[in-house]
């Protein structure tokens, strides 16, 4: 029997795919690095996208009781994710598909299309950029 699919928010997989061990928190870290590692270790793993939470949101300090304080923001980056990975909410795919598309939106469109304004960008530019992480936690 298949395990149930990991459920993420479409932007996520971005945030996943450039993930240096930062995070808003300890317990945000930790929750982010076994479920990267987890991904990681098996790319053929069913994701399922949703616009909504998932299990990264559960861990993260903007979620006010299953609802993200910042919420207007990060339906942006959802949005704009399923549209230039050309997926789309609800869909099952597995994790290594999800991050081909992730892959192939980066390199055609840029990261700071999927998430202007995100607190993260120069982070992970600078990963893409081969300099390493940056340091610091934002809060």
């Amino acid at each position: 029997m298949n395990p149930e699919p990991v459920v993420l928010r479409p932007h996520h997989g971005f945030c996943i795919r450039h993930f240096t061990g930062k995070g808003y928190s300890e317990t945000f870290v930790e929750n982010m690095t076994r479920v990267a590692d987890a991904l990681s270790t098996n790319p053929s793993r069913e994701i399922r996208l949703r616009i909504g939470p998932d299990c990264l949101c559960g861990s993260c300090p903007h979620n006010a009781n299953g609802v993200c304080d910042s919420q207007e923001k990060v339906l942006g980056y959802d949005n704009a994710c399923l549209e230039l990975c050309g997926l789309r909410d609800g869909q099952s795919l597995s994790w290594q598909a999800f991050q081909g598309a992730v892959g192939r939106a980066i390199a055609r469109h840029g990261l700071a299309a999927v998430c202007p304004g995100c607190q993260w960008l120069p982070l992970c530019l600078r990963q893409i950029k081969g300099k390493g992480p940056a340091s610091g936690t934002f809060q």
